[in-house]
C-alpha cells in the first residue's frame, strides 16, 4: 500500500498511475518548414464507457512556435496513427483513446472551438490541467486536438506529448 504525504495532485496521479489509468502518445520531434503545421489527435470514440481527463501537454520546439487546443476539431487528412502508452509498465496499452497526427503546410484540422492558445519562443513546454478538460464517452466521437504552426522563418523542430487519465465514466 503507498504511503503519501497529503492528497495532493500527485498523490492522486500516483492511485491512478498505480491503477494503470495513465496514458500517453508522443509525436516525435518533427521538422517543420517555415510557417507549417504540426497536429494531434486524440479521439474518444462514440459509445466509449471511459471519461478521459487531460492531465498535461508537454513537448519542444527549437524556435517559435502558436500552439492551439482545440475541442472537437478533426484532422481533415489520414495522419500517422500513435498507439497510446500505459504509464504503468504493469498494465497493457489499452487504451480507449484513438491518436494520430500530421505535418503539413496548411491547417490539418477542421471544425471544433478554440479553447486556448499559447505562444511558445522554443525549449521546453508543460502545461499542466490536471483533468481541466474531459473527454466524454458519448454517442458520438469526442475530439481534444493540439495544432501548432512554426511561426518562424527558418525550419523548426517540433515535439508534442500529451497525458490523460482514463476512467469508466459514472453517470
Amino acid at each position: 500500500m503507498p504511503v503519501f504525504l497529503d492528497s495532493t495532485r500527485d498523490s492522486v496521479h500516483q492511485i491512478l498511475n498505480e491503477g494503470g489509468k495513465i496514458y500517453s502518445v508522443v509525436t516525435g520531434s518533427q521538422s517543420l518548414a517555415a510557417n507549417e503545421y504540426l497536429a494531434l489527435e486524440l479521439a474518444n470514440p462514440a459509445d466509449s464507457d471511459k471519461m478521459i481527463g487531460i492531465i498535461r501537454i508537454e513537448g519542444g520546439s527549437t524556435g517559435n512556435v502558436s500552439i492551439d487546443v482545440l475541442r472537437n476539431a478533426s484532422i481533415n487528412v489520414s495522419g500517422i496513427s500513435l498507439n497510446p502508452r500505459n504509464r504503468n509498465w504493469s498494465f497493457a496499452d489499452a487504451s480507449s483513446i484513438t491518436a494520430e497526427y500530421v505535418t503539413q503546410a496548411s491547417d490539418p484540422t477542421s471544425g471544433g472551438e478554440l479553447l486556448t492558445t499559447l505562444v511558445h519562443s522554443g525549449g521546453t513546454l508543460s502545461v499542466s490541467y490536471d483533468g481541466e478538460y474531459v473527454i466524454p464517452g458519448e454517442s458520438t466521437n469526442k475530439q481534444f486536438t493540439i495544432r501548432a504552426q512554426n511561426v518562424s522563418s527558418q525550419s523548426n523542430v517540433v515535439s508534442i506529448v500529451v497525458t490523460w487519465i482514463e476512467v469508466i465514466k459514472t453517470n
